[in-house]
């Protein structure tokens, strides 16, 4: 079977800009999609004809009538009988290899492009739902056709399938194939002006701090959303807030929009309900809708920076854009971007026995549940766009706050002693959190090898490759078959170990009282799988601090920091990286969020007038 995804080709190009069809006052589009989604081909590469379908079991839409739908079809419909058969059922059946619907059937001629059926006879939904679908008929040049349009986001009830051949009887794909069907039904009797508020889920804060929040509105009726009226209450305060919307809500009944407004400062550390309460759309009244969520407020918010871990190798031609997105992120965020790179195949190779399941090279994992990629992210258009998804990881809640300073032990740089305080945001009698430390080496090239070991030269794909056309992929794009003469950074050399470091920290921790903890790499084990030394400048080391959750294995935050000549030098240095000289200090906080006036002797929290937060060490 195959599912062919189309990243790089517009929808123009096929005629498939499926914009809202033209309905009257009460009609409505609904279904999975709405005209917005990427768009996937999917076939089973058999000659065989398809019958798919999804199943209204809304209750929202007992009452209303399905007077047809609109099927997006592939361009190139070679292989295809020049109809199709729209078709409604209460059940669905099988008899001879063939789909018999029980309600309506209708058939229409197709083109490439969009296809709109209307029923003969319309059908009002039951509270027993219906099965809305459509039947291809494939001709003796099929074999190779993939004639089903879908959509990357599977839900078991908008993707039934039956074929002749593979899939012999009625049943959900979604699951299994990943995607779901990409096909709007025509409704009748839907209201304009309908919509219901969806929580954006609980929120973390700190004490004194306004923060965005950002909730869903679904769309019910039969007309886009541009404006929306709603209140919300939090710790006493209440308010009524009018939002014009930048993006509307599309004209299909379940669409979604965001909606983000600023939750009032809150003083104290707590828990706080949030209730927002829908009061109008596009100006005018409608029925109730709130939701009801969690604020969680804390003396200190941790900063959240997540692990990037890229598995690459000089042998492996695709792994360059691994190279170029480690180097664009590392340009654009510096110590904040917390990136490392496991080698394998060349004299780089620390480790054969990596922290995630490594499919192939290249590969990358954020915080060790996310697989992606290190230059495209998750949107494999030839842009880089790893900056993004890395963003997106970042908004997720850090329990704790890490402050490490590491540094070398003596005069002779034969080993890297490394301190960690570890602040926790709040109290955690079964703490489920320890560390773990990776080395990593920067400068790493074939000038810097005195083993004299072969394997340096980088095998390149991209040489006169069209398809990655940024600035940042010239080197490689312009290059030959092979790139010589790079230097290698984030290049693992060491670690505490694949896992976490068990007893690193206590059992039970109490909120705003750091904990430390001490490790050291002895640097005469940072040798590569032929027992070569690895590392070539010991003025450009870096540890990675690590705070894993045990019960799961994930990376809850993590923190990179310099190696520096000695620990006088180590504490001078702690967060360097993330003092902005372009803003004004504006507060200063005791590690125990208590405000002070001025900066005190010891560990000191900063914030800025930007907003961002960092420590400081006073002597």
């Amino acid at each position: 079977m195959k599912i062919n995804t189309l990243h790089k080709i517009a929808f123009t190009a096929f005629g498939l800009v499926l914009g809202a069809v033209s309905v009257s006052a009460q009609e409505a589009t609904y279904g999975p999609y709405d005209g917005s989604q990427k768009l996937s081909y999917f076939g089973t590469g058999k000659k065989e004809n398809y019958d798919v379908a999804i199943h209204l079991t809304n209750s929202a839409l007992v009452g209303k009538t399905v007077k047809g739908i609109v099927i997006p079809m592939n361009s190139d419909i070679t292989g295809i009988d020049s109809t199709a058969v729209a078709f409604m059922s209460k059940t669905l059946t099988i008899k001879n290899k063939v789909n018999v619907p029980d309600i309506e059937s209708d058939t229409a001629s197709i083109s490439g492009g969009k296809v709109t059926i209307r029923f003969k006879q319309p059908y009002t939904i039951t509270s027993d739902g219906v099965y809305v679908g459509y039947s291809l008929s494939l001709n003796a040049k099929s074999t190779a056709v993939i004639p089903v349009v879908v959509a990357n986001n599977p839900d078991d009830d908008n993707l039934y399938m039956h074929t002749t051949s593979t899939y012999r009887k009625w049943g959900s794909r979604a699951s299994t194939l990943g995607c779901e069907l990409a096909l709007e039904v025509l409704l009748d009797g839907i209201e304009p002006d309908v919509a219901t508020v969806v929580s954006g889920g609980d929120v973390n804060t700190q004490i004194n701090l306004s923060k965005d929040y950002t909730f869903s509105v679904k769309n019910g009726g039969s007309t886009a959303i541009s404006s929306v009226d709603f209140s919300y209450s939090l710790a006493g305060v209440s308010n009524n807030v009018h939002a014009d919307l930048a993006d509307p809500v599309k004209a299909h009944v379940g669409s979604t929009g965001s909606v983000s407004f600023a939750i009032p400062a809150v003083a104290d550390a707590g828990t706080y309900p949030l209730t927002v309460s829908l009061l109008k759309v596009n100006g005018k009244d409608v029925d109730p809708s709130s939701f009801t969520s969690n604020v969680n407020v804390y003396k200190l918010l941790p900063t959240k920076r997540a692990l990037l871990e890229e598995y690459t190798g000089t042998w492996c031609g695709y792994c360059p854009r691994g190279f170029v997105g480690l180097e664009h992120m590392n340009e654009l965020y510096g110590n904040d971007f917390v990136g490392v790179s496991y080698h394998n195949g060349d004299p780089m190779e620390f480790t054969a026995d990596f922290p995630n399941n490594v499919p192939g090279f290249p590969d990358a994992w954020i915080d060790r549940y996310y697989e992606t990629d290190a230059y495209c992210g998750d949107n494999y258009d030839g842009h880089f766009n790893i900056d993004k998804t890395y963003a997106e990881c970042n908004k997720q809640f850090a329990p704790a706050d890490l402050v490490t300073r590491a540094y070398f032990t003596d005069a002779t740089q034969s080993s890297v002693e490394v301190k960690t305080s570890v602040t926790f945001a709040g109290d955690n009698s079964d703490n489920p959190y320890q560390l773990a430390y990776i080395l990593t080496a920067d400068g790493l090239s074939e000038a810097g090898d005195t083993a004299h070991q072969s394997s340096w030269d980088q095998s390149n794909y991209y040489s006169g490759e069209t398809t990655y056309p940024d600035d940042d992929m010239k080197e490689f794009v312009n290059g030959g078959s092979t790139i010589s003469g790079l230097t290698f950074n984030f290049v693992v050399c060491g670690w505490s170990g694949k896992s976490y470091i068990d007893g690193s920290l206590p059992s039970s921790v109490v909120a705003m009282q750091p904990v430390n903890y001490t490790y050291t790499f002895d640097l005469a084990q940072s040798l590569n799988t032929s027992r070569n030394a690895i590392i070539q400048d010991k003025s450009k080391l870096h540890v990675v601090t690590l705070l894993i959750d045990t019960t799961t294995g994930h990376v809850v935050n993590a923190l990179k920091s310099n190696v520096y000549s000695d620990e006088a030098a180590g504490i001078k240095g702690i967060d360097d990286a993330n003092a902005d000289a372009t803003a004004v200090a504006r507060e200063y906080y005791s590690i125990d969020g208590k405000r002070l006036c001025q900066p005190q002797k010891g560990l000191n929290i900063v914030r800025l007038s930007n907003g961002k937060t960092f420590k400081v060490v006073v002597k």
